[in-house]
């Protein structure tokens, strides 16, 4: 067990804690101005460069913006990088409160909480920050616009992962409309946050691996970690797995084939 990190200094609207080699700084307000976050960053970096110098190798932003970090905010880390190379810099976001909050076990989660609600509980869409992507796709996919032929790497993934055959029907639907989330992504002002939503894909797909090997429900519980529980509209279901399947053909989640890997079928091998 690791050991309780040592709390360096609560002033204002920022704490920070050192723990196994990180130094984690956090600022409260769910809206920020970033001119005045980017002076109060600076200060707090030279702060703890001066009174902990040579004890820890990272320094960890954590906000709370519910609209991810302001892009100003990027540049303003990778300048920090460019004049501290001795350290590595990280944007801890919502994103990553909740992944953490997943590994968590029920105990743990209800004593941070409180009980669990008696009868479950129907959510919507879960991931926030794919709302603007969905909305997106809502407005500029078309089921009649001529549709692109799918790559052979992902169809060969698919049966890879082994998918069942109705499930990859699906798959391969999603994946003709895949250009429509790389143009998104191209179009967004913060350079970083497609990587973002990808590493918190990959970390939540691990997860799920952890203890769960059948790749049709590993999907579906894919699915649910972007739209939750509630009972979706169809093309809303569609557009989900469309972003699903950007990144899995991004290589972010599932297994990739080995190199020179041929399935079955492809051998004149009847499966």
């Amino acid at each position: 067990m690791s050991e309780p990190p040592d709390v360096m200094e609560t002033r204002g609207r920022t704490a920070f804690s050192l723990s196994e080699r990180s130094c984690t700084h956090v600022t409260r307000p769910q809206t920020v101005v970033p001119s005045a976050v980017a002076r109060k960053f600076r200060s707090d970096l030279d702060k703890a460069i001066t009174k902990r110098k040579g004890e820890f190798d990272t320094f960890v932003f954590v906000h709370n913006d519910r609209r991810g970090i302001h892009p100003k905010l990027t540049s303003l880390l990778m300048t920090a990088h460019d004049d501290h190379p001795e350290l590595s810099f990280e944007n801890f976001s919502r994103r990553h409160f909740y992944t953490e909050f997943c590994k968590m076990e029920k105990w743990q989660v209800e004593d941070f909480l409180g009980p669990f609600p008696a009868e479950p509980v129907i959510v919507g869409i879960v991931l926030e920050e794919l709302i603007p992507l969905l909305d997106h796709l809502t407005i500029y996919r078309r089921p009649l616009e001529d549709l692109p032929a799918i790559p052979r790497p992902p169809l060969t993934k698919m049966e890879y992962n082994g998918f069942s055959w109705d499930i990859r029907h699906r798959m391969k639907l999603a994946l003709s409309y895949v250009n429509h989330v790389e143009d998104y992504y191209r179009s967004r002002l913060d350079p970083n946050e497609r990587d973002e939503v990808a590493a918190g894909f990959r970390e939540h797909y691990e997860m799920i691996a952890q203890t769960c090997e059948d790749s049709d429900d590993i999907l579906w519980q894919l699915e649910r970690h972007v739209l939750g529980n509630a009972s979706q509209q169809s093309p809303l279901e569609l557009n989900a797995l469309v972003v699903l399947m950007y990144f899995f053909g991004e290589c972010e989640i599932f297994k990739v084939p080995p190199p020179g890997w041929i399935p079955e079928t492809e051998m004149g091998v009847a499966t």
